[in-house]
């Protein structure tokens, strides 16, 4: 058993947001926190060890409990998604890019600290759920992580998702619980948090609690859950309930050589000054390849020492953009091979150029038929996705510089 990490103590100024003219108090986040941390660790030894655990903190808006869970527990990845598509942390991903999401202030502040704390298990992914993209998630029939955060989040889905629900024949109200139902089957575990009116108005009116909307939800999910909780209260636009949901009866395993996720991120390493990239070079035409050094982030970060059972075979090329099956690998999978780094090593800088942007246009082409796919019916949007190759262990991501070559110790 790993022994005990020391609190950690984030400064309030960095990670509080804005409702209107209203900062959502502290105590909040340290309240929730705290809360939900026996329960966290609970349901991490309770997983499979013969396997890397994930956690995934959806709407992860500044990080603060993606950072916790990941300083906490290394042991597991941690990969907070972020969409900005709520009110901490703007509306970009409404109509911008990857690049864009990484650079609002929130994502901002998650990188930095990414990096201060050298969380070698702590990730961005700079993408935006609807209700269409969940569906596909779902369709695959088995959970992507081992524990889900779903904090002040989900209203942000419904918002972004009604045109979608229409096209598949929903009311508002039944769009929603489906949604919430699918989003239950990504993982076995979950913290939910639910706002309260005037948000999810027409399920509050007809289901009444929070409560009752979650049971809607586990119905529609056709799994049985258990409920713990509130586990945490607090009153702000109205009362906040946090709520653990766990299945009654153990899910199909969380399949870690295949990755759910298009782009993973968590700041630049140490061939490349260790700091944290500008916003004016992420909105750039020269994308991630001419980043700059943040005269705020901290000059002094070297490459993070590595998770158990985790090196590297090309630190030297230590890269902005990681592949998640790279940084999962941990006993019992068998390591990379070394001479996969020394060949990076040797490759000619023209070579490993094109191959950077042939990636780039694989993930602009796949973000163009994401978007085609939202503007589909649920239905045949599914169709489509179970034709889809999924990605696996060793596809490196399509942006930036290259990813890191890993094995075992």
């Amino acid at each position: 058993m790993m022994s005990a990490s020391p609190e950690l103590v984030l400064p309030e100024h960095e990670f509080t947001y804005l409702a209107g003219s209203t900062d959502r108090p502290w105590s909040h986040f340290i309240g929730r926190w705290n809360a939900m941390k026996p329960h966290l660790g609970q349901m991490l030894k309770d997983c499979d060890t013969d396997r890397p655990l994930r956690i995934v903190d959806l709407g992860s808006c500044t990080g603060f409990f993606s950072l916790q869970a990941a300083h906490h527990h290394p042991e597991a990845d941690v990969v907070g998604v972020e969409g900005s598509i709520g009110i901490g942390n703007g509306t970009v991903g409404m109509v911008g890019s990857a690049q864009q999401i990484l650079a609002t202030d929130a994502v901002q502040t998650h990188i930095r600290w990414i990096q201060r704390l050298r969380l070698t298990n702590c990730f961005v992914a700079p993408e935006v759920w609807d209700y269409t993209s969940v569906c596909e998630l779902a369709s695959h029939g088995r959970p992507i992580c081992d524990v889900q955060f779903l904090l002040s989040v989900v209203h942000h889905i419904d918002g972004v998702s009604v045109d979608q629900y229409a096209k598949k024949g929903l009311s508002r109200v039944e769009g929603f619980v489906d949604l919430m139902g699918k989003l239950l089957l990504l993982a076995p575990r979950h913290f939910v948090e639910l706002p309260n009116r005037p948000w999810l108005e027409n399920t509050y009116s007809v289901y009444g609690t929070q409560r009752e909307i979650l049971e809607a939800a586990t119905k529609a999910s056709g799994v049985s859950w258990n409920f713990k909780g509130p586990i945490y209260t607090a009153e702000w636009f109205g009362l906040r309930e946090l709520w653990v949901l766990e299945a009654a009866a153990p899910m199909s395993p969380v399949d870690v050589e295949t990755c759910p996720f298009p782009r993973l991120y968590r700041g630049q390493s140490q061939g490349d000054g260790g700091t944290t990239p500008h916003r004016d070079d992420l909105l750039g035409d020269a994308g991630f390849e001419t980043m700059i050094k943040d005269v705020g982030a901290d000059s002094n970060w070297m490459a993070p020492s590595c998770t158990p059972g985790l090196t590297f075979a090309c630190p030297h090329l230590g890269g902005i953009d990681v592949d998640p099956g790279l940084m999962l690998l941990k006993e019992p999978y068998a390591p990379a091979e070394a001479k996969i780094g020394e060949a990076l090593s040797a490759a000619p800088t023209a070579l490993l150029v094109a191959h950077l942007k042939l990636r780039d246009a694989v993930s602009e082409a796949t973000d163009l038929l994401r978007e085609v796919r939202s503007s589909m019916p649920c239905d045949d949007a599914l169709s489509h996705a179970a034709l889809q190759p999924r990605p696996v262990m060793g596809q490196f991501a399509a942006t930036g510089q290259l990813p890191l070559a890993a094995q075992q110790m």
